[in-house]
């Protein structure tokens, strides 16, 4: 990481986690943690993008997730209708990659439930810091894995 994404990535994350002495002694008193330096590399370039891309990186993170449902599902209508909920680039582009370990052996969920687990896969690999901001923040590895494969995917359709 250069000097300029450094910067930039703190800039996020001192705008999530405020470091005034107010902030600092209510966080003290809570018993939380502040931002740490390891949390820099966690901080995503999603928090960045417009409301629309971050959709589409929610979509493709929960596709990913159910990667393995999707594989399994013998309903062609049902696949349709997620398909036109998300997009079939989406669809396409998350069906191609390499399946990964599962988080757990669930159903597909239906396509407004994926587009909503999706956004809570995208909050659950934030960095504790930004529980305030993100209800969901709990620096969950597999979550931001899954982010992360999904912003690459969106930044090769882009």
């Amino acid at each position: 990481m250069n000097g300029t994404e450094r910067r930039r990535r703190y800039a996020l994350l001192a705008e999530a986690a405020s470091d005034c002495r107010g902030a600092r002694f209510a966080r003290r008193l809570s018993g939380t943690e502040g931002p740490r330096f390891a949390d820099l590399a966690k901080v995503p370039d999603w928090l960045t993008e417009p409301p629309e891309r971050q959709e589409r990186i929610a979509c493709l993170a929960a596709l990913l997730r159910h990667r393995r449902a999707i594989d399994t599902e013998l309903s062609g209508p049902r696949l349709a209708m997620l398909a036109a909920t998300v997009g079939e680039d989406l669809l396409d582009a998350a069906c191609e990659m390499p399946l990964s370990p599962p988080l757990d052996d669930a159903p597909l969920p239906t396509p407004d439930q994926l587009v909503a687990e999706g956004r809570r896969l995208l909050h659950a690999g934030l960095p504790g810091p930004f529980a305030d901001r993100f209800p969901g923040a709990r620096d969950d590895a597999q979550a931001r894995a899954l982010t992360m494969s999904a912003e690459s995917i969106a930044a090769v359709l882009a």
